[in-house]
């Protein structure tokens, strides 16, 4: 769950645990890819990605450089071959056990951008000329509240990307953040309302991106999230309709970002996906106790029908459906 520095906290590594149109359709599509930041690279799970040796690509901007999977975004962006611009509120980028070569880190350009507090120009000019965005940036007790953050920060960036023609917008959100009666979102939403501000936030995003022809939003919503090594897609699994989750590492997190951010490996647009371990999936009811204690699932457990699975990023990534163009998913429930 993106709730970056405060999972520094006892209470917060245990929240962690959790996690719990007019144009042509051609011509939409013509738009979309005129900004491909590169061709997706295949790895071996669990391994980092090729450098790409293709000509220079638009950079992707990432929002929350400094947070534990903001800055891994970063790092598999920049090993990827792929210019990044990494977003912080300082305006300077040093993340805590990542490393890069040094032709890995000349691809890593630093900039300010506190999505609490920078103006809509600012944000603007940030992303100008970029090929893709990625909002990982969270509540903080130094950078704002869930509202101001996971809410407002995210709408202020939407905007921004609108207005700066981004062709893709890629979300961190969280599991169960549109199920307000799960055991996980009950939990998580103590600490200061974050799941509806991300809920609310999400729900913003498709509405401003109702009928954007050429621009789009994929919205991610990790399970709980782990400091393990990445396992790779193969370890992997999709689901849509939030009623699934498990547990994943941030580093795994950030490599389906920055894929899903890529144009040309078949990430759907305007969708919204949770993802988590294969290994790991259990229903909403029984996710949170599971992930506390490193549960695996077995035969029986809940199946949605949805879940997708691959062994490349292609394979991962095929099937997935379009949100309904507009529409809310906030759930029916209490709520802070």
């Amino acid at each position: 769950i993106g709730s970056r520095d405060m999972a520094s906290t006892a209470s917060l590594s245990f929240a962690a645990s959790l996690g719990a149109p007019a144009t042509s359709r051609r011509a939409v599509r013509s738009r979309a890819r005129s900004r491909v930041v590169r061709a997706s690279v295949e790895i071996e799970p669990g391994s980092d990605p090729a450098p790409d040796a293709s000509p220079a690509r638009a950079q992707i901007v990432v929002f929350g450089s400094n947070g534990k999977t903001g800055a891994r975004c970063v790092q598999y962006a920049a090993r990827a071959g792929i210019p990044v611009t990494a977003c912080t509120r300082s305006g300077s980028w040093s993340p805590q056990n990542i490393n890069l070569t040094s032709d890995e880190r000349s691809l890593v350009t630093a900039a300010a951008g506190d999505v609490a507090k920078a103006s809509a120009a600012e944000l603007a000019s940030t992303l100008q000329g970029a090929g893709a965005c990625i909002f990982a940036a969270s509540a903080s007790p130094s950078g704002g509240s869930p509202q101001d953050v996971d809410k407002a920060g995210l709408v202020a960036v939407a905007r921004a990307c609108i207005a700066a023609n981004v062709p893709r917008l890629v979300v961190v959100s969280s599991g169960s953040v549109s199920k307000p009666l799960s055991p996980v979102y009950v939990f998580l939403n103590l600490f200061g309302g974050i799941m509806r501000a991300k809920i609310e936030g999400e729900d913003a995003v498709r509405s401003l991106y109702f009928k954007r022809d050429g621009l789009d939003y994929v919205v991610v919503r990790p399970g709980g999230l782990t400091e393990d090594e990445p396992r790779g897609v193969g370890a992997i699994e999709l689901n849509q309709g939030d009623d699934k989750s498990g547990r994943i590492s941030r580093a795994d997190v950030a490599a389906i970002c920055v894929e899903s951010a890529i144009g040309a490996n078949g990430c759907v647009g305007n969708a919204t996906f949770e993802c988590y371990w294969a290994d790991s999936a259990k229903g909403l009811d029984a996710v949170g106790f599971s992930n506390m204690t490193g549960g695996t699932n077995a035969d029986g457990d809940y199946v949605s029908g949805r879940e997708r699975r691959g062994n490349t990023w292609n394979e991962i990534f095929a099937g997935l459906k379009a949100d309904a163009p507009g529409v809310a998913q906030q759930g029916v429930g209490p709520s802070l």
